[in-house]
């Protein structure tokens, strides 16, 4: 007999776990007649699931060393929410006529006192999470540049609301549990109350820290983007680097008081099921007490990740937009990994771009080569020809001026070669 797959397990062992209980699930559901819109969105979501969950699979068998252990909680809790919900719609089919599930027990059915839109949501969040966890992954792997990042970027934000909105409801239906339980059972109602206090307490705090590392990170980005604008190298922005360096300060300072705090929030979730377990609870009330505890830890699990993949993108990503119109050169270029993103555009014949990864040293190469034969062009187009005399050249003064107003500066092109000792009457030709 196989061993029940867990944390232990290996993230290779529940990626595996967790697509085939997302495939079995929807097999399940495809196999019922009655497909409602709640129900044909519930598909959708498991076939979207599906495919997110091969593509990791397919990620992790190709390269172990891939950094994406914080997965583990939640495909494990996927995988058993799928299994969950398939025992859920399996029972449901036993009650239905012919085998066949109707509209009213689609509309019945529940889970983790959730109908099927909820159900749906909180799968949303898993395979959302798992996105960003690859696309962050790969970020650290690769310094390319990015196509979407703005999509990213509303994909980490439109995910962390959607997950703590989760939350929120989870703390409910945990504060109602232990409610009902705590009435019914007059030897620990005392202290079960007070450990559910002082996890509300904690949770507050928590919301405290959250909420001083947000605004610490608008005032540094702020302050990043007028220092860029600045010379960095003055003398008066000692007070600016110092104050900079106060603010990382306290923002890593609040990051550990977070996580103490976060240590603390397991151990009064646990000792707040163990007690309530050992009461009057009923066995359906202990079932559903563990999943919510299961749940909950997995929706924070699923928020750090968020969390982490924001900052890492907000610190290593550099977005560049360039424009610029005549004999332009361009440069949309990172020299020290970090991620590029933006656009080079230039309006002019001779515009030149360089967009890429490069060292230090090939990029002040490369720029002083480009700006040398800049320099050569501008003064082969600016010296008159040894052929022109100077009334040739008072009679070109105002055509050129009239291309160079309409198309920019251009050059200058020889139809054929002609003697030292002759002057060139033909006037000259301009191209753009």
């Amino acid at each position: 007999m196989a061993e029940p797959i867990s944390i232990a397990s290996g993230l290779v062992a529940l990626a595996t776990f967790a697509f085939q209980s997302s495939s079995a699930l929807f097999d399940v559901v495809q196999s019922y007649r009655s497909h409602p819109k709640r129900v044909r969105d519930l598909t959708e979501e498991l076939e979207g699931l599906n495919g997110v969950l091969g593509s990791l699979a397919e990620t992790l068998n190709a390269n172990t060393d891939t950094e994406l252990v914080s997965l583990e909680y939640p495909l494990l809790r996927c995988a058993n929410a799928c299994k969950d919900f398939e025992e859920e719609l399996k029972k449901c089919s036993t009650r239905s006529l012919a085998g066949k599930t109707s509209f009213r027990d689609w509309a019945k059915l529940k889970y983790m006192g959730e109908d099927i839109d909820g159900f749906r949501r909180m799968l949303a969040g898993y395979k959302s999470t798992i996105i960003i966890a690859l696309t962050d992954a790969n970020l650290r792997q690769s310094s390319n540049a990015v196509d979407g990042l703005e999509s990213y970027k509303e994909m980490i934000e439109t995910t962390t609301d959607d997950l703590e909105t989760h939350l929120e409801s989870i703390d409910e239906k945990l504060e109602n549990i232990i409610a009902k339980n705590t009435r019914d059972s007059d030897t620990d109602a005392g202290e079960i109350q007070l450990m559910e206090e002082e996890r509300l307490s904690t949770q507050k705090c928590l919301e405290i820290c959250a909420q001083l590392s947000s605004h610490i990170d608008q005032i540094q980005q702020l302050r990043k983007a007028r220092d860029s604008s600045s010379d960095s190298s003055s003398s008066s922005n000692v007070p600016e680097r110092v104050t900079n360096e106060g603010l990382q300060e306290c923002k890593n300072s609040l990051m550990n008081t977070a996580a103490r705090l976060e240590d603390h929030l397991k151990i009064l979730m646990d000792r707040i099921v163990t007690k309530t377990k050992t009461s009057t609870a009923s066995q359906e009330d202990i079932a559903e007490l563990l999943r919510l505890q299961e749940e909950w830890e997995t929706t924070r699990q699923c928020m750090h990740i968020c969390s982490n993949a924001g900052t890492h993108l907000d610190e290593n990503a550099s977005t560049i937009d360039n424009y610029a119109t005549g004999d332009a050169i361009q440069f949309m270029v990172s020299t020290n990994e970090k991620i590029i993103h933006g656009r080079n555009r230039g309006l002019g014949w001779r515009t030149r771009q360089v967009g890429g990864h490069l060292s230090d040293a090939s990029l002040q190469q490369l720029s002083r080569d480009m700006t040398r034969v800049n320099f050569a062009n501008t003064d082969h187009r600016g010296s008159p020809s040894a052929g022109h005399s100077m009334q040739d050249e008072g009679l070109q003064d105002q055509p050129l001026s009239e291309f160079k107003d309409r198309y920019g500066r251009g050059f200058k092109l020889t139809t054929e070669r002609s003697s030292p000792n002759v002057s060139s009457t033909a006037p000259p030709l301009c191209e753009r």
